[in-house]
């Protein structure tokens, strides 16, 4: 039990982390990049919300990912 609460403690730490080297990158204008790492940081997010059973962070977590597979399709369409 106590390395499965490891793991989502890595995950969950992983999850932030990744997330604010997405906003760094958005505030640095470095497209496309922005767009895979946050949503990176926002998928792990997701699997923490799920893990938690936390009905508003996987509202959230699914609506941000959803726009960024928009993003990422409309990045690779225009290409």
């Amino acid at each position: 039990m106590v390395s499965q609460t490891k793991l989502w403690i890595f995950i969950e730490w992983t999850a932030t982390i990744t997330l604010i080297i997405g906003v760094a990158l958005t505030s640095w204008n470095m497209y496309p990049a922005n767009i895979y790492v946050s949503a990176l940081g926002n998928f792990l997010w997701f699997l923490m919300a799920l893990y938690w059973k936390k009905w508003s962070l996987i509202t959230i977590q699914v609506v941000v990912v959803g726009i960024y597979l928009f993003g990422m399709a409309k990045y690779f369409l225009a290409s």
